[in-house]
């Protein structure tokens, strides 16, 4: 998720940060940069709901220069469809100029020669490009639109073409769930030979509703059948797994009862802290300030842009009393998050315990 070798370097700062539960930095920023999309996925409600209009670009910018006066090392730019906003490769170039990198996660049905171009030259270093199946019928059943998983594909292909231009990463984003798992055994072979750098194996969330869960039955055969075959698929194409997991919902019983649940986390939080309060924030497309992706409309923002300056709302009491809570046992949502658990533990080994 982000560079810890600032965090190794500094470890007394952001020891007592946490210890005072004050603010640190901001190392890693999602930024949603519009909430509608141009897909219809049958896990998403992004399509199905109509909200207010986005934040301006240009105070998007400002935003990303307040980040990078904080110590911002990276910023992770989605939505919705980020590729619906125009501006969005000026952004990009923005963030870029003032030291942050700057990745992307799009569906890639919007991309031509052109956008893949500039979006690299921009100073883009990293896209996840969603691809919820090697195979096309599945992909736009679960897309829900026609002729999408050409334009996808192609997308990747144009990515890898222009990366000559920069240094940059291209994985695919997989949904695993009860619609496509049986059909992911070739994903690595796709993946190779689109020219993407690696997977990321994303399990269903609980809230997309009962027929796309995982049932314990569906688990036992993935683990069994289906993640074995990536695993030795994608190491012999020199294929990058995120976290080398290949088994989203756990790989022991146990793990497995949580993740059939839906607690990605697999108790992770009950014994130890997340520390994303510290080095994290999300901001979302109308200027809403979150701890993170799982707290985004569980618990109340935090800050709004519209009104403040990021500086304010990362050091306000609202952000003081989250990190108050972060210390075992995390907040609810975190049970369900396996985002941020390889960090986390890196983290804790450099200034913890404590």
């Amino acid at each position: 998720m982000y560079n810890l070798e600032q965090v190794a370097t500094e470890k007394e700062e952001l020891q007592r940060a946490v210890l005072n539960a004050r603010a640190y930095k901001p190392l890693y920023v999602k930024i949603k940069v519009n909430y509608g999309c141009n897909l219809k996925c049958e896990m998403c409600k992004h399509w199905r709901e109509t909200r207010e209009p986005p934040i301006s670009m240009d105070r998007f910018k400002e935003i990303i220069s307040e980040l990078a006066e904080l110590g911002c090392q990276k910023v992770h730019i989605s939505g919705g469809e980020p590729m619906l906003r125009p501006q969005l490769p000026d952004l990009i170039e923005r963030a870029s100029q003032l030291g942050i990198r700057v990745t992307l996660t799009t569906n890639g049905t919007l991309i031509d020669k052109v956008k893949a171009k500039r979006l690299i030259e921009a100073g883009l270093r990293g896209v996840n490009v969603s691809i919820d199946s090697p195979l096309r019928k599945m992909h736009e059943k679960i897309r829900g639109v026609e002729g999408s998983y050409k334009l996808t594909t192609r997308a990747v292909s144009l990515f890898r073409r222009y990366a000559h231009k920069g240094k940059v990463s291209v994985r695919l984003n997989t949904v695993v769930g009860r619609s496509n798992y049986e059909t992911l055994a070739t994903l690595p072979d796709l993946a190779h030979e689109l020219g993407a750098d690696g997977i990321n194996l994303i399990p269903v969330d609980d809230h997309c509703g009962e027929h796309l869960s995982m049932r314990k039955k569906d688990i036992a055969f993935f683990n069994s059948e289906i993640a074995p075959i990536i695993e030795q698929r994608a190491k012999e194409l020199g294929v990058n797994i995120a976290d080398e997991d290949a088994y989203p919902f756990g790989r022991d019983d146990s793990e497995v009862r949580l993740g059939r649940a839906g607690r990605y986390a697999f108790g992770y939080y009950g014994k130890f802290p997340c520390y994303a309060p510290w080095t994290h924030a999300l901001i979302d497309f109308n200027g809403l300030v979150y701890v993170c992706c799982m707290t985004r409309e569980q618990i109340q923002p935090l800050g709004d842009l519209r009104k403040q300056s990021f500086k304010e709302i990362w050091e306000s009491e609202a952000y003081r009393r989250v990190r108050l809570h972060m210390h075992p046992p995390a907040l609810k949502p975190c049970q369900r998050c396996d985002d941020f658990i390889e960090q986390n533990k890196k983290i804790w080994e450099t200034i913890g315990p404590y």
